[in-house]
């Protein structure tokens, strides 16, 4: 039996960090756009780099957070260009469709998305802390624009297997994007443990 693998008790708890984390990282960027922001539920499977690195996977905006505090390790957030444009756009007073929309994506739209992960992650961060017990910190968050598959391949030599959290956004009321989180296998294995540690202890002392 594969080592690195998750039994259904630990993706489970993955699942269930992930969606309270990123809710209330969906309500900072509510907060940063004026608008009501809505996820769905984080679909989490498990993925070999090889895999990753051969689906070309569109996203092309890669975004960075460090852990710092709490935990040890670092999670990458990937978005589509044209979902970046949007939130730009919004972040600017417009629609999602206007010009910051319709403009080759630039310094600006990577300076505007990486300030809404900022808040995000942030917030995700803090949520993430009080469902493990522990105080968790991040870096400030490093966004590049470089296909997923080749970032992962080049910045991770020495992390074969990774955990994608998949999630649509819905932005508004008409405009939806799909969000890619990924954990390294080692920290969503630790982040998973720390979680069902935290809830049979509260289960014993109940």
């Amino acid at each position: 039996m594969d080592e690195l693998t998750l039994n259904d008790m630990e993706i489970s708890a993955i699942g269930e960090v992930s969606n309270i984390s990123l809710g209330n990282a969906a309500t900072a960027l509510g907060i940063l756009l004026r608008d009501d922001i809505d996820i769905s539920v984080p679909n989490v499977l498990i993925k070999n780099k090889g895999d990753i690195v051969s689906e070309g996977k569109a996203c092309e905006i890669i975004t960075r957070v460090n852990y710092v505090k709490g935990i040890q390790g670092y999670s990458i957030l990937m978005l589509k260009a044209d979902d970046v444009k949007m939130m730009t756009d919004l972040m600017m007073g417009s629609d999602g469709h206007g010009m910051f929309f319709q403009q080759d994506l630039s310094d600006l739209h990577l300076s505007a998305v990486s300030e809404a992960m900022n808040q995000m992650m942030g917030s995700a961060a803090t949520a993430m802390g009080i469902m493990l017990d522990r105080l968790v910190d991040i870096s400030t968050p490093e966004t590049i624009q470089m296909n997923a598959g080749d970032y992962i391949q080049l910045e991770f030599p020495n992390d074969d297997k990774f955990v994608e959290i998949a999630f649509d956004v819905k932005l508004g009321k008409e405009i939806k994007c799909n969000m890619v989180q990924m954990y390294p296998y080692t920290l969503a294995k630790a982040i998973a443990d720390l979680f069902i540690i935290r809830k049979k202890n509260e289960e014993a002392n109940a």
